[in-house]
């Protein structure tokens, strides 16, 4: 497996979640500073915790709002971390298909068409070639040859 592939044998930290949590905690708290430096009358502790419900509700809003942009970004990276191990496997996939084409120069009989393998021995190019891969021949007649055996 690659050095940078996602590694699916270790646990995933949710660090994005983390994130979001700690922006909820410190949009609350830097509120609350700076409506204790706006409103005079009142202290930091007393902002951070206002007894008012609807500046209550507002701050638990956005603050549910960055834990849910938290939680959004976490499974968004967890998708595009899966997306890319797919890619991963794709493209091995393909690598494989590509190694068993057939490469190089096969001297072939020029009066009879079959080709000398590697072990010196003339085959007819359907069995080279499906020694050589994975392909596999059926015996049919085109409609050209058709016509001509009539």
């Amino acid at each position: 497996m690659a050095d940078n592939a996602p590694r699916s044998d270790t646990p995933q930290k949710p660090y994005l979640v983390s994130i979001g949590n700690f922006l909820a905690v410190g949009y609350w708290i830097i509120e609350a500073y700076f409506d204790s430096i706006l409103i005079e009358d009142t202290s930091f502790a007393m902002r951070l915790f206002p007894s008012d419900p609807n500046e209550l509700w507002m701050r638990s809003l956005v603050s549910l709002m960055f834990v849910g942009f938290g939680l959004y970004a976490h499974r968004a990276h967890v998708r595009i971390r899966s997306i890319e191990k797919l890619n991963l496997e794709a493209a091995s996939l393909l690598n494989n298909a590509i190694s068993n084409t057939i490469r190089g120069d096969f001297p072939i009989c020029v009066h009879c068409k079959n080709i000398c393998d590697e072990h010196g021995q003339w085959v007819s190019p359907d069995s080279f070639i499906s020694a050589q891969t994975e392909a596999r021949f059926s015996r049919v007649l085109c409609d050209k040859c058709k016509v001509e055996k009539r």
